[in-house]
């Protein structure tokens, strides 16, 4: 079925637009359409009475939703809670995220996450670790007691075959470049945050493997005048992506 949704503010790459019809096949977006456009007309209407119309969010970094927690309890049925109650506010995609924990619930959670995915639960794109190899002096609101380097066995356990997204935030400082070249051949999407690296040792990791960064400016070394830290490398580096939490709490809303 061809459905037009019409009557909204509809965000585009030029801005609001309040004169166009997003034409729908199916599940997939067809087409951004005048509304005087034929197809328009052919198609089952859905006024939006002047609702605003823009993409789903994409959230790397959900920690629960709903009433739970994914650290307290890492199964399918949290999954689908936490979904639901973000998808009320626009989330369409989320990683379910786990911070510092033991590594039997990191296998309780990724197992949770195979299985969600292999249900087809709604919005669940893979899984989100966040830690546990920290540096305890960015530890924020991680337990330290969960901090280590991991070894060849928890290596194995995150470089395994796996659906959907796998993305893991560390301490580069923590944790070896041979260790973050071989998550990133695995297909996992590092991260760092929680650290206390300084410049240097920051970008060895970006050419190590490191991709991005969780929540820019907290929980990592500042931008300095001689030592440019960890903030410095992230808004050096053109091919790295970084978070950022937008509550104008964690970081000046400047």
């Amino acid at each position: 079925m061809t459905l037009a949704l019409t009557n909204a503010r509809v965000l585009t790459p030029d801005g609001w637009r309040n004169d166009l019809a997003v034409l729908l096949d199916g599940e997939r977006i067809v087409d951004l359409l005048p509304l005087s456009d034929p197809r328009v007309g052919a198609a089952t209407v859905h006024d939006l009475h002047g609702a605003m119309l823009l993409p789903g969010f994409i959230d790397t970094q959900v920690n629960g939703g709903g009433g739970v927690l994914f650290n307290d309890a890492p199964t399918v049925e949290t999954i689908r809670r936490i979904g639901a109650a973000h998808r009320r506010y626009g989330t369409t995609g989320f990683l379910p995220t786990l911070i510092s924990d033991s590594v039997d619930v990191m296998r309780a959670a990724l197992a949770a996450v195979e299985q969600a995915l292999a249900e087809g639960v709604p919005g669940v794109l893979g899984i989100h670790l966040e830690g546990p190899y920290l540096a305890p002096a960015r530890k924020g609101v991680h337990d330290p007691k969960f901090f280590h380097t991991p070894g060849s066995e928890e290596l194995a356990l995150l470089c395994a075959p796996h659906r959907g997204v796998r993305l893991l935030t560390l301490a580069p400082e923590r944790v070896p470049s041979a260790s973050i070249g071989a998550l990133a051949a695995a297909g996992v999407i590092v991260c760092a945050g929680h650290t206390a690296a300084d410049y240097a040792t920051m970008h060895a990791a970006l050419a190590a493997g490191v991709r991005g960064f969780t929540h820019l400016f907290n929980a990592m070394t500042p931008l300095g005048s001689r030592e440019p830290g960890v903030v410095g490398a992230a808004v050096e580096d053109a091919d790295s992506w970084c978070g950022i939490i937008v509550d104008g709490h964690h970081v000046h809303p400047a």
